[in-house]
């Protein structure tokens, strides 16, 4: 996999696999953060299979870019993918997505959704039901336009994997929304 310079990306796909509070702390702009394990399971749902992708990494994750060309492969991504070493992209160049621990969110007065995108499927510590929209990662690609853009949009999940993935792909579409911190193992660990 051929590595690629930050000046030199321009319409590729990115796909940031770091993990969630690496993503959370720094990331290029319209990167949609996908672990590898998310990678193999989501990115046909994102990603168009037609156009190259360029994934971003950690020092650590650049022992994974073997396994990321064969599950690129394997999915139908055979354009010329690259990789970026995000150490190399200047601070500046970076941006940061939102996070709120899960006291603070449960405290919270004021009118906001929270967005849920576990599938109901695999829910067993079901969420506060305030405000509540549950929309299954898989299908959020779809279905985001029917949130109500105008609230603030806090994303949950069991533990902040795909609620961090989800925030990715909703800041790529203009939105601020914002990570709860631990996701629903948080909440529960509350007890609230």
């Amino acid at each position: 996999m051929k590595k690629i310079n930050h000046k030199d990306i321009n319409d590729q796909q990115l796909v940031d696999v770091r993990t969630q509070h690496e993503y959370q702390a720094g990331h290029l702009k319209n990167a949609l953060n996908l672990n590898p394990g998310n990678f193999k399971k989501y990115a046909t749902y994102y990603l168009d299979v037609n156009q190259p992708v360029i994934f971003i990494v950690g020092s650590e994750e650049e022992s994974h870019l073997e396994e990321l060309s064969e599950s690129a492969d394997e999915l139908g991504f055979t354009q010329n993918n690259g990789y970026l070493l995000i150490d190399e992209v200047p601070k500046e160049n970076l941006q940061t997505t939102g996070t709120i621990p899960a006291e603070e969110f449960l405290n919270k007065n004021d009118d906001y959704i929270l967005l849920d995108v576990r599938h109901p499927d695999e829910i067993t510590r079901p969420a506060p039901e305030k405000n509540l929209v549950n929309i299954p990662f898989e299908d959020l690609v779809n279905d985001y336009q029917s949130l109500d853009t105008s609230k603030q949009i806090f994303t949950l999940c069991g533990s902040g994997n795909r609620s961090t993935a989800a925030a990715s792909f909703l800041e790529s579409k203009g939105l601020n929304p914002k990570v709860i911190e631990g996701g629903m193992k948080a909440i529960q660990e509350i007890g609230k």
